[in-house]
């Protein structure tokens, strides 16, 4: 992990909207993938008690440019150009999700990842998510 990503790492959470992402702990960060782990607390979850959609999209962002960051020569975190999202098994307020992203391409001015949100517990695809980022 280079010094840029390290010292960006040190100030996550502690302000911004990186903040509502309460209780995330980063796993890994290296060479073009992301993994964090996040319960799914009250901050996170809708009005039925599970993990919120904009939850999830956030943390396709937010762990899809830190595998994108590791992935690039200059740690560049980028502008995010296109974010989807598909659902598919809900995680339950008092669990916690496995996130997971890899960079499939970092080029010259784009980079490009995937990213798998998962319960914890028993490893269902709760979510998975894409985004493009341009680097420029």
């Amino acid at each position: 992990m280079n010094d840029k990503l390290k010292e960006r790492l040190g100030h996550f959470g502690q302000g911004g909207y990186d903040a509502s992402l309460v209780g995330m702990d980063v796993l890994e960060v290296e060479g073009g993938k992301a993994r964090v782990r996040l319960p799914v607390g009250e901050a996170v979850q809708n009005l039925h008690g599970a993990l919120h959609g904009g939850a999830v999209a956030t943390l396709v962002d937010v762990v899809g440019t830190l595998a994108i960051m590791s992935a690039d020569r200059e740690g560049r975190p980028g502008v995010s150009t296109d974010l989807n999202v598909s659902w598919f098994s809900p995680a339950p307020g008092g669990s916690t999700v496995l996130v997971e992203a890899t960079a499939l391409k970092s080029g010259r001015t784009l980079a490009f990842v995937q990213v798998d949100v998962r319960r914890e517990r028993d490893g269902v695809l709760v979510a998975q998510g894409r985004m493009t980022k341009f680097l420029g």
